[in-house]
């Protein structure tokens, strides 16, 4: 259990890696949390959908730790039932990043964190 997050985050980068090199469009990923599951689409406004828990709202956060960059937090806004799309720009430059959602609702409040290749 200490090397799950590890785990999900290195998971999490390899699969963004290789179907970006595959196809060359984001594609979504999916992470599970303790009572939350999400998809995630890296796109322009990324991309929130809850597929696993009732959230009401989700807050991202993003992190680059290969260039010590820290962005301040984006809400989101509910586009459908169970999908949550960003409400500025999350991502300031291409390469990995570290992705915290928040997200509270049915099961609590509860952090998830999922590597990406933008």
């Amino acid at each position: 259990m200490k090397y799950a997050g590890v785990f999900l985050l290195i998971a999490g980068v390899l699969f963004a890696v290789t179907s970006r090199w595959i196809g060359g469009s984001p594609e979504s990923v999916a992470v599970a949390g303790t009572h939350y599951t999400v998809s995630v689409l890296p796109a322009d406004r990324v991309e929130v959908r809850v597929t696993s828990g009732k959230a009401e709202t989700v807050t991202l956060a993003a992190v680059m730790p290969s260039m010590g960059h820290a962005l301040p937090p984006v809400g989101t806004v509910r586009a459908d039932p169970g999908r949550f799309v960003a409400t500025q720009d999350v991502f300031t430059m291409d390469g990995v990043w570290e992705l915290s959602i928040t997200l509270s609702g049915d099961h609590g409040e509860e952090t998830i964190t999922v590597g990406l290749l933008v």
